[in-house]
């Protein structure tokens, strides 16, 4: 593959992403983590289990691309604060599922406001529906990128 010679990495896909997260995590401190008191995984989670009965440990771990420990670490935090149980899957006792509490759900609600605000004015001047699959299309590419790197890396140490 012949790399044109103009294009630099500040243009890259990647670089803009990392960009784009950044001023996304301080926009969370800022509306979210400060007000409510949650840190950005505490919302990731809470994110992924908004909808959901019930979700593995292991699935949040997995949907977030956070560390499987630090995932457990957080969810003892949230059960502190009574925003999430943890329980038992009932079809294997080894398996431990996250739900979020009456008050977990209510905290959501709280945030989801400024949250849906702050989308419509991120969107401003885009199409917000091509935008998102365009975004899960860049999300799929990479965690297959990231899947076939990690399988190399695996080979490697072997």
């Amino acid at each position: 593959m012949t790399v044109p010679k103009s294009m630099t990495l500040e243009d890259n896909v990647g670089v803009r992403a990392l960009r784009l997260a950044e001023v996304f995590v301080r926009l969370a401190k800022i509306g979210v983590e400060e007000p409510w008191g949650l840190r950005s995984t505490d919302l990731r989670i809470l994110n992924v289990l908004d909808g959901s009965d019930s979700v593995a440990i292991s699935e949040i771990a997995r949907r977030t691309h956070v560390d499987k420990a630090w995932i457990s670490r957080s969810i003892r935090l949230l059960e502190e604060k009574k925003l999430v149980e943890r329980k038992l899957d009932g079809r294997d006792s080894r398996v431990s599922l996250a739900v979020l509490t009456a008050k977990g759900r209510a905290l959501l609600e709280q945030i989801r406001p400024w949250v849906v605000n702050a989308e419509i004015t991120v969107l401003e001047g885009v199409d917000g529906k091509r935008f998102k699959a365009d975004m899960d299309r860049l999300l799929q590419n990479a965690e297959a990128m990231l899947e076939r790197a990690e399988m190399q890396t695996l080979s490697i140490r072997r």
